[in-house]
């Protein structure tokens, strides 16, 4: 037998139908037709025949040999969902839960601090500003020349 080794390395290898043909006659289970899956003893592995019907997928709890594993990592293939279903949904609420109060508990702190720099940053009412008043000598908003203004004023008026 020149195929690979079933788990021969800590990530789990693809099987070819040959090696599980040969795996099949060594238990003394029957190779025709081909199991949809074929769960090792102890449970920890579980062979998963491909939809092309061409190879195993090697699916352990923590890993699947399957594409969708190798190109998605860190996300979970449908064929760990099916064979080692993860914690309770309640469970999965509950700390979706906790994290939302989490975040919301982090956003109230946040505020109150921004309220408090805001409030510690006003200047107080003192000769110290360097805030510009805004108008000119006289209550004018620009370089006015004093007379010109009387001098329209009494036209008005006139």
């Amino acid at each position: 037998m020149n195929e690979r080794p079933l788990l021969a390395s800590a990530s789990p290898i693809t099987q070819s139908i040959d090696a599980v043909k040969a795996l099949l006659v060594y238990t003394g289970r029957a190779s025709d037709p081909l199991p949809a899956f074929l769960e090792l003893p102890g449970g920890s592995c579980v062979l998963v025949l491909s939809n092309k019907k061409d190879a195993y997928y090697t699916t352990t709890a923590k890993a699947c040999s399957c594409p969708s594993a190798t190109y998605r990592p860190g996300l979970i293939c449908k064929h760990r969902k099916i064979y080692f279903p993860q914690e309770p949904k309640a469970d999965n609420a509950a700390k979706s839960k906790a994290k939302t109060e989490e975040s919301r508990q982090q956003a109230r702190e946040y505020q109150a601090r921004q309220r408090a720099l805001k409030a510690s940053s006003k200047p107080a009412d003192d000769s110290s500003s360097i805030k510009p008043e805004g108008k000119w000598p006289g209550g004018f908003n620009g370089p006015v020349d004093p007379d010109e203004i009387k001098a329209a004023n009494n036209r008005m008026v006139a």
